[in-house]
């Protein structure tokens, strides 16, 4: 058997750290875009997913979507940037961005207690910023095998992006777990295939699929896993 997870959202607080970067960036130029701060994180954040996912469908590169997405929020001011005064701006953001990763406090200890199972990561992104995450956190160690869509044709919630993990590393997909924050992007998909997905509720939020299996932390993995275990 072998236990898969997410990373933004399930062992990197990603939405923290994406705030603190925008917080910090708007301090330094809030005088020039003349928004208030709710304002400017709303359009950041709906840019940052609306560039994102066109990464992800393969429309652009991973560099391409940081060039649009601040080439698209001057716009608000009437200017163009051009490539490479959009990437220096980005850089700035990006710089605060990754200063401020870092795990959801039952992270380790939950991996600790985990570490006599084979384990593994399947994440949307591009391969070297998820893989940049993982050591940053500290927790590469804990992982066989890291499968991020940026390095295939697909991502999730494509069903392939699961199927490939669980055949690379030697796997039935009814032995595997996927434990993900995302119902429509983690959860559904990879039971397509059989695998057994744990929903991680960090937000205590309220779904109406009551088959699906949930946790509100990372603390009650251990028990979880221990009772569908073949």
């Amino acid at each position: 058997m072998m236990v898969f997870f997410d990373i933004d959202g399930t062992l990197l607080d990603h939405k923290s750290a994406e705030f603190s970067g925008v917080e910090l960036f708007y301090q330094n130029y809030h005088n020039f875009f003349e928004i208030d701060f709710n304002e400017f994180y709303s359009i950041w954040c709906e840019l940052a997913e609306k560039h994102f996912k066109r990464y992800l469908a393969k429309k652009c590169s991973f560099e391409e979507q940081r060039i649009e997405r601040i080439k698209e929020l001057y716009l608000i001011r009437n200017i163009n940037l051009s490539n490479e005064e959009a990437l220096k701006v980005f850089d700035y953001y990006l710089f605060n961005y990754e200063s401020s990763w870092k795990p959801y406090d039952d992270v380790i200890p939950c991996l600790k207690k985990l570490s006599n199972l084979k384990m593994g990561v399947i994440s949307n992104g591009d391969p070297g910023q998820q893989k940049l995450k993982l050591s940053k956190m500290g927790i590469s160690r804990y992982f066989v095998d890291i499968i991020v869509a940026g390095e295939f044709h697909v991502a999730k919630p494509c069903t392939e992006i699961f199927k490939s993990a669980c055949k690379r590393n030697g796997e039935e997909p009814e032995k595997c777990f996927y434990v993900g924050d995302a119902i429509e992007t983690d959860i559904i998909p990879c039971e397509k295939i059989g695998m057994k997905g744990i929903w991680i509720n960090r937000g205590n939020k309220t779904f109406p699929n009551k088959n699906i299996k949930s946790i509100f932390s990372l603390e009650e993995l251990v028990n979880v896993l221990y009772e569908d275990m073949p």
